[in-house]
């Protein structure tokens, strides 16, 4: 295989930000979309010269369609378990948007259906990003000495729709599973290379607001993780958070103004890493042309093209998307929110 050939199910705003980063891979090619809704199959279709026999109004047909190499689905949250299932029983390589499930009980039985030929990968794009490698490569320097306090938010002002998929509890919405899964997942990288291994808080304390739809609208969370780390994350879907992130060592501080978004309109991406220690103060300007999304496609497409059925570190792998997930359900259960997923016992 010389070029990864893409169908994407979901032609949302996500999914249009990770054509525009595969049109920039080398390995890569946008070839199909599959779309319920006619007007928007088509508009998508347009928009990247997709092949009008390749435009699926059956998600089923995209999937048994031998001219299609691997998946990236963008539906709704409660909707990735099950078209990820479906993409592995029909052998497609999957790249499925952040959350993979909506709880851990879920997640697990979803892998069942996966085997080592099939590269799998969670969409958490800002890891990865050079950004991100560049902050691994900082604290294994131990610049910072030892890591004991990590400090990260995600949250924004949406408009509140009832029926949209922030605010409706029947398509797992709410703030933790929208944008409060990026400092949870942040925290456990940062704790995870400061330990030299995986790393899963030991015990989380919380606190939220359950709006009038019965999802949480914000949230906040301590996570103790071993070695006397403690992650502060913060998380909102009705207000503007800062949306960076602070380590704090022993011997300093790193500062990242844009953690997990890093080109948070696409591209081209201008970020910045500050050091402060006892014997460095430095603003570290990254900066390039690439789209967000280019990064994780590309290196999708590598992986593939390998025949690996997994990312490479800080990618999320398999493992810690269990982990983050296993966090996620700790926190909404902390404040009192629970998904209807949470009470079935088989999904399938």
């Amino acid at each position: 295989m010389n070029k990864v050939r893409w169908g994407i199910i979901g032609p949302g705003k996500i999914a249009n930000r990770f054509a525009d980063g595969l049109k920039e891979t080398r390995n890569g090619e946008l070839v199909s979309i599959a779309s319920i809704t006619d007007a928007r199959r088509n508009s998508f279709g347009d928009k990247y010269g997709i092949h009008n026999s390749l435009r699926f109004s059956n998600y089923y047909e995209i999937l048994k369609s031998s001219q299609i190499d691997a998946i990236y689905i963008s539906l709704p949250h409660n909707l990735h378990s099950f078209w990820s299932k479906e993409a592995a029983i029909n052998s497609k390589h999957i790249l499925c948007e952040k959350p993979f499930c909506v709880n851990l009980k879920q997640a697990s039985q979803t892998l069942n259906f996966f085997n080592d030929k099939i590269f799998f990968m969670e969409g958490f794009m800002y890891r990865c990003h050079p950004q991100i490698k560049k902050l691994v490569a900082i604290i294994e320097s131990k610049i910072i000495g030892d890591i004991h306090l990590i400090e990260s938010s995600f949250g924004f002002k949406a408009p509140f729709d009832p029926n949209s998929r922030l605010f409706n509890p029947n398509l797992s919405g709410g703030s933790i599973l929208d944008v409060g899964l990026y400092p949870v997942s942040f925290s456990r990288l940062v704790a995870s290379i400061s330990n030299n291994m995986q790393s899963e808080p030991e015990r989380i304390e919380a606190k939220g607001i359950i709006g009038k739809t019965g999802v949480d609208i914000e949230a906040s969370a301590k996570l103790y993780f071993n070695n006397n780390i403690i992650a502060k994350v913060e998380t909102s879907i009705v207000k503007n958070l800062d949306n960076t992130a602070k380590i704090t060592g022993t011997k300093g501080t790193i500062f990242l103004d844009i953690p997990c978004q890093p080109g948070k309109e696409g591209g081209p991406y201008n970020c910045s890493i500050t050091i402060k220690s006892e014997t460095l103060n430095e603003i570290i300007n990254m900066k390039g042309p690439e789209h967000l999304f280019f990064f994780e496609a590309e290196h999708s497409n590598k992986c593939i093209i390998e025949g690996k059925s997994a990312p490479s570190f800080p990618a999320m792998t398999i493992s810690d998307t269990l982990g983050n997930l296993k966090v996620l359900d700790l926190w909404r259960k902390e404040i009192g929110y629970a998904l209807p997923e949470d009470e079935v016992v088989n999904f399938f």
